[in-house]
């Protein structure tokens, strides 16, 4: 026990020795900042002797003429006090708070674009009629006069004497087509029920 404790000692002590050989403590201390606002005199004329060079030369940073007070917007008049005879004064002292209510204002303003609705269908109604009036296909409607067919003049016997129509030399008298299709047709049919008869002759003479 008396060794570990004389040995215990000893460590301790030689740990004292070192930190107070080392300075350890001292080396730990915090170290001042260094202040670059701040320039010495040499390193000051240094620089100043670099600059000189660009000096009567127009730089990129060119630093405005103008005054920063010029440069802000001055307060000015507002309009409304400089020209109130162009502006409306609207007063609420007789709204009451009912009438300001969310009910109140929704309702207004439903009431409101049912009307805007309304006009605009009323236009769009309005702007139809006279468009169905501008581009309506005009209908003419002929007399019976013009529809009528001109009568054919015909011979007239008149006092026992052949009166013919009036006929003008170079003209062509109109041909009217006649109804040939239905002549055709009928043609047709009666010779398909002649050849059925003649088909059907033989059955009739045998049975006699």
């Amino acid at each position: 026990m008396s060794s570990f404790h004389e040995r215990q000692k000893n460590l301790f002590n030689l740990l004292k020795d070192a930190e107070e050989q080392y300075s350890f403590s001292k080396s730990n201390k915090v170290t001042t900042t260094q202040d670059y606002g701040t320039i010495d005199r040499k390193s000051y004329r240094k620089l100043k002797h670099e600059m000189k060079q660009f000096r009567g030369k127009q730089s990129i940073f060119k630093r405005p003429e103008a005054n920063i007070r010029e440069c802000l917007e001055t307060k000015a008049v507002p309009d409304h006090v400089k020209n109130p005879e162009k502006w409306k004064y609207y007063s609420l002292s007789d709204v009451t708070t009912e009438q300001m209510s969310d009910a109140t204002n929704t309702a207004t303003a439903l009431a409101f674009i049912k009307e805007l609705e309304e006009k605009h269908e009323d236009h769009r109604t309005e702007q139809e009629k006279l468009d169905d009036d501008i581009f309506k296909k005009p209908r003419f409607n002929f007399s019976t006069a013009i529809k009528k067919r001109s009568e054919e003049k015909k011979a007239i016997v008149k006092g026992g004497k052949v009166i013919m129509p009036e006929y003008v030399v170079g003209m062509s008298k109109k041909k009217e087509k006649k109804n040939t299709l239905v002549i055709k047709k009928q043609s047709k049919e009666t010779e398909v029920c002649k050849k059925i008869e003649l088909k059907l002759d033989h059955l009739y003479e045998e049975d006699n």
